[in-house]
């Protein structure tokens, strides 16, 4: 009887605990998004409506498959239409400020919100979480420096920031510019076997594979073969998570047992498994070498190991972090930046100028400091970065309830900064903001809002690699346009396309030839 009794009050129990959690699950994803869009619109802010669980992902489906055909013109900057047609559309239909839904996730995106931008990035930051637009991003990105939060974000960079100090970054340039010379020669070749002393080359794989270079030697202090295996499976889990970007941003859906979840699960424990190794390999090392190394490895394993700032996995995330981070966006600034320069024949001629006077002898390629005399160089690789950000939007999510630029936030909404559309704010950058004028750079008074430049973020949690970033893509170009002319191929197509990062769809065919010496 006593049994019996005790069975029915746990089966009792479990109905009111399923009960409850059903309950809880029905408020979030059919009653609260409906409550959540009341009150914005008390407010004056409307957007698509709410569709039960999917939200506003099946109408950003459409648009995007809509305008999956479309190509630009090469001289057209202005890639909204392809790469975010659903802002667009709902800036046009709502107004500048308007919500959308990310599944049952309310989203808040302005295309005039600078005042926002200032307080969710500068002096309000600590109100917001960076979050992933999709749960299954973390499996590529890593629980890293980039989107660890609070005390955890302050831990992370205590112990990765000297990874990036003065000393290192004149070792990235002399990485970089080893690599680039390597790169170079393959192309001398090219030319010497071609027709009509020229060659064509797609510049978008040559900086995929000369950035993977670099980036594993700052990770992990050599050319790894480990480094390139694990890149391998994180490009294969970032092609199936792209293919689920549509999918509800709701944390269990990565945890049904579709074929796609299953696969990368698989290929997550692969790479989890290898710099596991890796780390255990360093640990050896402290033994027969007295150090661990000074790249990110290193001084992760040492914060583990001596003082146990970082755990093994959080040590697992920032190699994750930096080599998808490191590697996809150099690769994007520098391909876009030969766009440019091959697009504007008399920008590249002023720019080789520029490098041929301030950097005449090879050995000034590993200055910092002669990198600050390249203004004209400088200037071209920010108005890459304004125009072709590899970043298209950020994210941010708000922590408690509160208050930006008059508008009543509730806790848990997502802040949606649209890069692409703010870089090409008339308000901002002038009448000319579609067009390509590296001289808007040429003075910060010159511009409205000095800090709407977010290439790399801004405020506390500014990219910590944009220096080296910034170093890395000067030093390879400052050494291609000493030593070659470049021009686009008539076999390029312009349709730049959102696969995490902005990039050429098919890639970037460019004409090379040799210049006199």
């Amino acid at each position: 009887m006593e049994s019996n009794l005790v069975q029915a009050v746990v089966a009792v129990l479990a109905v009111l605990l399923i009960s409850m959690q059903c309950g809880r699950a029905l408020w979030y994803v059919m009653w609260r998004p409906y409550a959540v869009a009341w009150w914005f619109r008390q407010q004056g802010i409307q957007g698509p409506p709410y569709k039960i669980l999917f939200g506003s992902l099946p109408e950003i489906r459409r648009l995007l498959i809509s305008g999956r055909a479309n190509a630009l013109d090469a001289g057209c900057h202005n890639y909204a239409s392809l790469v975010q047609p659903f802002f667009q559309k709902w800036a046009s239909d709502y107004g500048k400020t308007f919500l959308y839904w990310l599944g049952p996730i309310p989203a808040i995106c302005s295309t005039n919100m600078m005042t926002i931008v200032k307080q969710v990035l500068g002096d309000r930051t600590h109100l917001f979480q960076k979050d992933y637009l999709n749960p299954k991003f973390e499996i590529i990105l890593g629980e890293g420096l980039i989107f660890v939060n609070g005390d955890d974000w302050k831990r992370h960079r205590r112990v990765v920031h000297p990874v990036f100090n003065q000393e290192k970054l004149v070792s990235m340039s002399a990485m970089a510019s080893e690599c680039a010379q390597q790169m170079m020669e393959r192309w001398f070749a090219k030319i010497k076997n071609g027709n009509d002393h020229q060659a064509e080359t797609d510049m978008l794989g040559d900086f995929d594979e000369l950035t993977l270079t670099v980036i594993a030697r700052v990770i992990y202090g050599e050319n790894n073969q480990d480094a390139r295996d694990i890149f391998q499976l994180l490009q294969e889990v970032r092609d199936l998570t792209i293919s689920s970007f549509l999918d509800p941003p709701i944390p269990w859906f990565r945890y049904l047992p579709t074929r796609r979840n299953r696969r990368s699960r698989q290929l997550d424990n692969f790479v989890t498994s290898k710099i596991r190794r890796l780390i255990h390999e360093r640990l050896a090392r402290k033994d027969t070498q007295g150090g661990y190394g000074d790249d990110v490895l290193g001084v992760t394993v040492k914060a583990w190991s001596e003082a146990g700032t970082l755990s093994v996995q959080e040590i697992i995330g920032e190699c994750k972090t930096f080599l998808a981070a490191g590697q996809d966006t150099s690769a994007n600034l520098l391909t876009w930046a030969m766009f440019l320069l091959s697009s504007y024949p008399e920008w590249q001629e002023k720019v080789r100028e520029e490098v041929l006077r301030e950097c005449p002898d090879s050995i000034e390629v590993h200055s910092v400091e002669a990198m600050g005399k390249l203004k004209l160089l400088n200037m071209t690789l920010l108005e890459t970065l304004r125009l072709y950000n590899p970043v298209p939007f950020l994210l941010r999510k708000t922590a408690k309830d509160t208050i930006l630029a008059d508008i009543r936030v509730p806790k848990g909404t997502t802040i949606t900064i649209p890069i692409a559309m703010l870089h090409r704010d008339e308000d901002i950058w002038g009448a000319d903001a579609n067009a390509f004028n590296p001289m808007r750079f040429e003075s910060v008074a010159s511009r409205a809002h000095p800090n709407a430049l977010l290439s790399f973020s801004y405020g506390p949690r500014a990219c910590i690699g944009q220096n080296f970033a910034m170093i890395e893509a000067q030093t390879v170009l400052l050494m291609i346009l000493k030593k070659f002319s470049f021009s686009l191929s008539p076999n390029y197509i312009h349709k730049p396309t959102n696969n995490l990062t902005l990039a050429p769809k098919y890639g970037l065919p460019v004409i090379l030839r040799t210049l006199p010496i």
